[in-house]
C-alpha cells in the first residue's frame, strides 16, 4: 500500500467507510508502525493516522484498543517534550477540523512540492508537543482517565448518540433505529449516572421528554425514563447551591440533546469550555453542574413525562 492510498484508507476509517475487519488491521498495523517510530522524525504520521481511526478504535473488539493505547504510551515515553514558542497547536482543535486537516497534513508533510495548509504551519504538525498531545488524546479515549493532561474529546460513542437522537427529534429517525430501545437505554444511563456526568444525562433525558413521542414509544422507554429520573432525585438530597439564578436550557430540544450529552463525561465537558459547541452565548459550566439545578429539570421532566401518560389517548402508538 503506498503512502497516499494508506493516508486515504485512514481517513476512510474516519468515516466508516471500510469494513470492520479492515479498520482492525489498519489499526493494528499502524500501532505496530507507532512503536518502531517512537522518538524518530516520522513518529507523527504514525500518531496522525491513528487519531484519524478513533471513532473506530474507540468502540473496536478483541486487544485493538489495548494495542493501540499502548503505541501511544510508547511514543509519549520516547518524546522529548519541551517548551515551544507556538502560541497554538492543531490538537486545539473540534474533532470535525481536524479529521479534514489531519488528511492534508500527512500529505504536505510528507511532500514538500504541496502548497502548505492555511491554518498552521509545518514546524508546529512537527512540533514534539503536537505528536505527544495527540498520543495523549488516544489513551485519553481508549483508556479514559489514563491521561487527564490529553486534550478534551467527546466520547465518539457519545456523538454516535447526539447524531441520532437528533434525528429522532427532526422527525427522520436514521435506518433502523429503535426509538423505544434508544429511549430506554437513556433511562438506564440516567440511572446509572454518578457525580458530575449526572448533570449531563438529565439534561439530555429532558430534552427527550419536549418530544411527545418519548412517551409514546413504548411502555420500557417510558418507564426506563421516570425510573433514571426517581433515581436522580433520590439520590440528591438538600442539594447544596451558591448561585443566585440557574441557566436556562436551549430553546430546541436538539441543541438541549447535543449540550447534555456533551455534559455527561470528562472528554464532552472539557470540549464544551473550550467550545460551547454548536450554541450561541453557552452558559458557564459550574452552574450548569450544579445539584439543585439538575434536581430542578429532574422533577420538572418528571411532572411532564406524567403528563403526557395521563392525557387521554395518550397511549396510542402514532
Amino acid at each position: 500500500m503506498t503512502y497516499e492510498e494508506l493516508v486515504r484508507a485512514w481517513s476512510g476509517v474516519a468515516y466508516d467507510r471500510l469494513p470492520a475487519e479492515e479498520q482492525d488491521r489498519l489499526a493494528l498495523d499502524c500501532a505496530r508502525e507507532m512503536v518502531a517510530a517512537a522518538g524518530g522524525e516520522r513518529a507523527y504520521r504514525w500518531v496522525l493516522g491513528q487519531v484519524l481511526m478513533l471513532p473506530h478504535t474507540e468502540l473496536a473488539g478483541g486487544d485493538v484498543p489495548q494495542v493501540v493505547a499502548g503505541a501511544a504510551r510508547a511514543v509519549r515515553r520516547a518524546t522529548s517534550v519541551a517548551d515551544c514558542a507556538h502560541e497554538e497547536h492543531p490538537y486545539d482543535e473540534e474533532w470535525v477540523d481536524l479529521a479534514d486537516w489531519i488528511p492534508d497534513a500527512l500529505r504536505m508533510l510528507a511532500d514538500d512540492r504541496l502548497e502548505w495548509l492555511d491554518n498552521y504551519d509545518k514546524d508546529v504538525w512537527l512540533c514534539p508537543r503536537t505528536v505527544d498531545a495527540f498520543a495523549a488524546m488516544i489513551l485519553g479515549v481508549l483508556e479514559p482517565g489514563s491521561a487527564p493532561e490529553a486534550p478534551p474529546l467527546l466520547p465518539f460513542s457519545d456523538r454516535r448518540v447526539i447524531e441520532s437522537f437528533t434525528a429522532v427529534l427532526e422527525g427522520y429517525p436514521q435506518a433502523g433505529t429503535d426509538i423505544g430501545w434508544e429511549v430506554a437505554c437513556a433511562g438506564q444511563e440516567l440511572a446509572r449516572s454518578r457525580g458530575e456526568d449526572r448533570a449531563g444525562r438529565v439534561i439530555a433525558a429532558a430534552a427527550l421528554t419536549w418530544w411527545r413521542g418519548t412517551a409514546e414509544s413504548s411502555d420500557a422507554a417510558y418507564d426506563a425514563l421516570v425510573r433514571g429520573f426517581e433515581t436522580v432525585l433520590a439520590a440528591i438530597v438538600d442539594p447544596p447551591c451558591s448561585h443566585d439564578e440557574h441557566p436556562a436550557l436551549p430553546r430546541w430540544a436538539t441543541d438541549a440533546v447535543s449540550l447534555g450529552v456533551h455534559l455527561s463525561s470528562p472528554g464532552g465537558r472539557g470540549v464544551y469550555e473550550r467550545h460551547g459547541p454548536g450554541l450561541k452565548n453557552p452558559p458557564p459550566l459550574e452552574p450548569l453542574l450544579c445539584p439543585q439545578f439538575t434536581a430542578a429539570v429532574a422533577r420538572d421532566s418528571l411532572a411532564r413525562l406524567r403528563e403526557m401518560r395521563a392525557e387521554p389517548g395518550a397511549d396510542e402508538t402514532p
